[in-house]
């Protein structure tokens, strides 16, 4: 009989299966193990309800075919102005701007020219597509894990205890579970902190209707700030993120920052000496608040031998490529296939066989994802022209040589290069390597 203050454990003969956290990177990896008929999956939140916190949220072309086999696309195709067509669009006319008479120096293309969200609309998408079998807990914060070698032990605030063959931690930056994976994991301030808006179409069309982010995403560019600006739900809204950095506090572990709200005198007055359309922009917001920008000091590994991170909790970085959920959700999809070939293939049930299945999860998954972790915060340095290169440009409105400005166009496109890369290659080396491990 079970203790009064003990989870009932599901199924003793399917592998059990926590996922902790219910934002996209734990939603999508509970939707990627739906096929697995032999895993009992309990998903946990610590919140009373899902609600997810931010705005827009961008899907690039890797991260679309991932959401297409995971059954999504329809549910999101009905969400975009226009239907996808897979032909080059405009990702982002990019603009110098930190001046009166600011120019566009580059446009970024990609099939469809991406496609953004508002987060709530994707969480709804992939909760709709649950399977009826991955049971929802919320008000469930993790206070400890206690780790065995066959089997995690899963403490909550709220006096319940449960046990699993495998913990996965989606719990966001301020992770709980990465603890018991390394002794590292320290959030880092980049220095940056991102003035955030949403702003219906239809009032910007009526303030200022010849304005250029009714037709193109736009990133305007300048010394140490830089805004971007692209459509969401349907372009019925647009999303607006204001980055005002200091480099002097890049790096500095500063635990004490927190979301507030903002005003849009001080979102305005912080880029007073900026081209007209952009002060504009800035000036439709209404109750902006301000995000302090971290992001994860890169961790060694993502996995321990039955618990492992995933998204945030993993590696949690800062919004330039607009990368993070994406990664979140590939690292779901991995697993997904992982354990698709895991339960189907008997050479792989061997006491060692899901200790493996992590290792190789943390093998495939981590270099890409720290890979991208690291120039995302590049690109949020050539966002505001503070590299080598831009040495000596010290000032908002400083001209800027012709081989700088060449030189800041064919960065920002090189950075944004891995989008429309297919993430099919690394997933097909993660179960080949299952297999022959299998097998050995």
């Amino acid at each position: 009989m079970n203790s009064p203050h003990t989870k009932p454990n599901p199924s003793p003969e399917k592998l059990r299966i926590a996922i902790i956290g219910a934002g996209i990177g734990g939603l999508a990896c509970a939707l990627a193990l739906k096929q697995c008929d032999n895993i009992d999956v309990d998903l946990y939140e610590q919140a009373a309800q899902i609600a997810e916190i931010g705005a827009g949220i961008a899907v690039w072309p890797r991260t679309w075919e991932i959401l297409k086999s995971l059954g999504l696309e329809d549910d999101l195709s009905c969400l975009l102005k226009e239907p996808p067509s897979n032909t080059p669009k405009v990702a982002f006319e990019m603009r110098l701007s930190d001046r009166r008479n600011g120019f566009t120096f580059r446009k970024i293309y990609t099939k469809d020219g991406g496609f953004c969200f508002h987060r709530s609309d994707l969480q709804s998408a992939l909760m709709r597509h649950l399977a009826d079998s991955c049971r929802l807990h919320l008000s469930h914060r993790v206070e400890r894990c206690e780790e065995e070698v066959n089997a995690v032990k899963l403490f909550f605030d709220n006096g319940l205890f449960a046990s699993y063959d495998l913990v996965i931690g989606a719990d966001g930056i301020k992770s709980t579970v990465r603890q018991y994976v390394s002794s590292a994991g320290e959030l880092q301030f980049s220095g940056s902190k991102a003035f955030r808006g949403l702003i219906p179409r239809e009032r910007l069309m009526h303030l200022f209707p010849n304005h250029r982010a009714l037709v193109n995403p736009i990133m305007y560019n300048g010394k140490y700030k830089h805004i971007v600006v692209y459509p969401i739900n349907g372009a019925k809204l647009i999303n607006i993120v204001a980055f005002v950095s200091n480099p002097d506090e890049d790096g500095k572990i500063i635990p004490e920052l927190e979301v507030r709200q903002a005003t849009t005198k001080e979102v305005i007055e912080s880029f007073s000496e900026w081209e007209t359309e952009a002060i504009e922009l800035l000036s439709t917001i209404e109750n902006p608040s301000c995000w302090p920008i971290r992001d994860l000091i890169p961790l060694s590994t993502y996995a321990s031998r039955r618990i492992l991170l995933l998204g945030d909790a993993a590696h949690a970085m800062t919004p330039h490529l607009g990368a993070g959920a994406g990664q979140a959700i590939e690292d779901g999809y991995v697993l997904g296939r992982l354990f698709q070939k895991f339960m189907s293939d008997p050479s792989t049930h061997d006491p060692e066989g899901l200790p493996r299945l992590v290792k190789i999860y943390d093998g495939i998954r981590r270099p890409f994802a720290n890979y991208l972790q690291s120039i995302s915060r590049k690109q949020g340095y050539y966002n505001e022209l503070n590299m080598p290169e831009f040495s000596d440009v010290q000032q908002e409105g400083q001209e800027l040589s012709g081989y700088q400005i060449l030189a800041l166009g064919r960065a920002l496109k090189e950075n944004w290069s891995w989008w429309e890369e297919c993430a099919d290659g690394e997933m097909e080396q993660a179960l080949q390597i299952l297999e022959a491990q299998g097998k050995l």
